[in-house]
């Protein structure tokens, strides 16, 4: 699999995102089957796709290479992740939840920052590297983008609606893809992936709690404020180091 990943980036990426997206069929066609709420699957699928995800790292022995150790570099790049994570609460504040439903939210989109950042960022990107920065980051975050569309299995979403989410799932991963190549390290980006989602959640901006929608324009600024400071900050991207750092 890693000489096939060395070889044919561009066809082992692809690959590997249908198989990602693939795990979280067979619970879907169980639960629908049954005819049983599709809520645990918000769990359920996350962890399942970290198990995926971290599995294939591990199989190639790119963990270490994905970042999953201490060393970090640049971290004076996470500025802008970091109160971005905030946003929503910074904005609308929160609204009252219940601990368990704090708790199995907390949980999902914990393994949501793994799942996802495991493998856009670690086994996508890193495969990706090889044809260069610029191409690997928008080829990574055009996927990155395309898999949000199974949030249409839990929510209803207009056309507009679906077309701000992708910009704004395409702007993310420009900004996380880019703080990952400068920091050499994927712990943040899980950590601050996890806040970023969760606070949406416990603001009532986003989710199944929406109390009031995030707000279009704001979202849309961000997206391109979000690709812009990514561009800036891949200007200094050291590639060669990465593609050179031991596997483990």
């Amino acid at each position: 699999m890693r000489k096939f990943a060395d070889n044919r980036p561009v066809v082992f990426s692809i690959g590997i995102f249908v198989l990602s997206a693939a795990v979280a069929l067979p619970f879907v066609l169980v639960f629908k089957v049954l005819g049983l709420e599709l809520e645990p699957l918000r769990l359920i699928i996350p962890i399942a796709d970290s198990i995926f995800a971290i599995g294939v790292l591990y199989y190639l022995g790119w963990l270490k290479l994905t970042g999953f150790s201490l060393a970090i570099r640049d971290i004076h790049v996470l500025w802008y992740p970091v109160a971005l994570a905030f946003v929503p609460v910074f904005m609308f504040g929160t609204i009252e939840l219940s601990s368990d439903i704090i708790v199995f939210y907390g949980l999902a989109l914990l393994f949501t920052g793994v799942s996802e950042e495991a493998l856009s960022r670690g086994i996508i990107l890193r495969a990706m590297l090889q044809k260069g920065p610029w191409t690997a980051l928008i080829f990574m975050s055009v996927l990155f983008s395309v898999g949000h569309f199974s949030n249409l299995f839990f929510e209803d979403f207009t056309g507009l609606e679906m077309a701000e989410k992708l910009l704004n799932t395409f702007g993310f991963s420009i900004l996380y893809g880019a703080v990952f190549l400068r920091t050499f390290n994927i712990w943040p980006l899980i950590i601050l992936h996890s806040i970023h989602d969760f606070s949406f959640l416990t603001s009532g901006t986003a989710g199944p709690y929406t109390v009031e929608p995030f707000p279009l324009g704001v979202s849309i600024a961000i997206a391109i404020v979000s690709i812009a400071y990514g561009v800036f900050i891949a200007r200094k991207i050291d590639t060669a180091a990465l593609l050179e750092m031991p596997r483990s």
